[in-house]
């Protein structure tokens, strides 16, 4: 395989993709162990150089500090990469990453002789805003939505005087579901994490956007988020552009990972660095897909060995079909953020409509397929549902005549079952 990037969604316009959310999301939340030892990227996504604190043969404690930078990356202070595991470091040695560029990684093996280093909880209501921007800072948190180190965005967000916070669930890559999961699982969390940035705000709103797609029924609970306002959104690739349209037209806003309020939630209240995180592990080569709570550092083939690969894969990449970068070497270290593994023999990539109207030549029942399509993409699904799609025999005509591929078949079968359900609440 060669590295590169995949950009498959490159038209400038919402395309709606087929998801194959379900198998992993269904699946149990697992921990991939580690078989020998981690590497951990001693990065600073501040742009800092990064030291090592312990040397190589040194004893270092799980949530004890790695490596720091020399000068303070900003006015509250120098940033830390802090261990995930306890046990004794084996090597410090330099690699080029292929999302973090050239790094020194500090290779653990873990001992379980060696105790983790105390944590110290804290009480929000008695902290000052200063003290929760250094515990923040001093967690290391990577959002996992943009790559960004947490204290960079509320601080320019804090320049900026923005107290709206919008907490982003949006899986809508076709195989990623590790938000969804996150939202599942760790709801609680992430609630908590949103009141933790709107205290570094000195005060404001919170929304919570989550993906709604027919393939995933989350749990009821995931609507009870108290004074946070849950937002269902549904429609084409890439969401996000829909809903800062629909929310927040003039911007100001601050769009923060529901992993990342997770990781803000547990510095504060429970004096847990971020030291790993959720992923979804992926892809028409796995043989049990899964989210996987992953530590940072574990190399990749630990992960695939753990999850099974059912033949060889062409691609594997970290992030999504839609847009990663693929993988050649299998001993390369998830880093905290990354949101997929996704493990792929083939790759379909989508073209734009070219609006040739053959779909609706062929169709048997004579629907004007093309115009339910272009409003299901943009979101529209009302409007979408008035040409006729409760009478959509299924055939597949209109995808087999697509001359750019794209799955009409299953938007008209998407539409189908959403008229049904709205006629079911009448």
């Amino acid at each position: 395989m060669t590295a590169k990037n995949i950009h498959l969604f490159n038209t400038g316009r919402h395309v709606d993709l087929e998801q194959h959310k379900e198998p992993a999301f269904s699946a149990p939340l697992c921990s991939v162990p580690i078989r020998e030892c981690v590497h951990v990227p001693l990065y600073d996504p501040l742009g800092g150089n990064m030291y090592p604190v312990p040397r190589k043969g040194d004893r270092c404690a799980r949530f004890s500090p790695l490596a720091r930078t020399k000068t303070p990356s900003n006015e509250i202070g120098p940033s830390w990469i802090m261990s995930p595991v306890s046990g004794y470091v084996e090597d410090i040695t330099a690699m080029e990453h292929p999302v973090l560029g050239r790094v020194f990684c500090s290779v653990i093996r873990p001992d379980s002789s060696v105790p983790p280093l105390p944590t110290v909880q804290h009480a929000l209501s008695s902290m000052t805003v200063d003290g929760v921007l250094r515990t923040i800072h001093q967690a290391g948190i990577i959002d996992e939505f943009d790559g960004e180190a947490l204290i960079s965005k509320i601080l320019r967000a804090k320049e900026q005087k923005i107290r709206e916070v919008a907490a982003i669930a949006l899986d809508d890559s076709p195989y990623i579901s590790s938000a969804l999961k996150t939202v599942s699982e760790f709801g609680a969390d992430v609630t908590d994490g949103i009141t933790v940035i709107l205290k570094a705000l000195d005060g404001g709103s919170a929304k919570l956007a989550i993906f709604d797609c027919d393939e995933i029924h989350m749990r009821q609970d995931a609507d009870k988020f108290g004074f946070v306002t849950p937002v269902r959104m549904s429609g084409g690739f890439p969401l996000i552009s829909k809903f800062k349209r629909q929310y927040y037209p003039d911007g100001g806003f601050l769009p923060i990972g529901v992993q990342a309020l997770r990781a803000a939630a547990n510095a504060l209240l429970r004096g847990i660095p971020q030291t790993n995180g959720i992923v979804t592990v992926s892809g028409d080569c796995i043989k049990h897909p899964c989210n996987a709570m992953i530590v940072n550092g574990t190399p990749l083939e630990d992960v695939l060995r753990f999850v099974g690969v059912s033949r060889v894969p062409n691609y594997v990449i970290f992030g999504d079909t839609m847009n990663g970068i693929t993988i050649t070497d299998m001993q390369t270290p998830v880093p905290v953020g990354t949101r997929a593994i996704t493990v792929m023999h083939s790759l379909r990539q989508p073209e734009p409509c070219t609006r040739c109207g053959k779909c609706v030549t062929v169709c048997p029942m004579g629907l004007p397929v093309y115009l339910a399509m272009r409003y299901y993409e943009r979101g529209d699904v009302e409007t979408a549902c008035s040409f006729g799609a409760e009478r959509c025999t299924g055939c597949g005509a209109c995808s087999a005549v697509c001359p750019s591929g794209i799955e009409i078949s299953d938007i008209m079968r998407r539409l189908k079952r959403h008229k049904r359900s709205q006629k079911k609440k009448q």
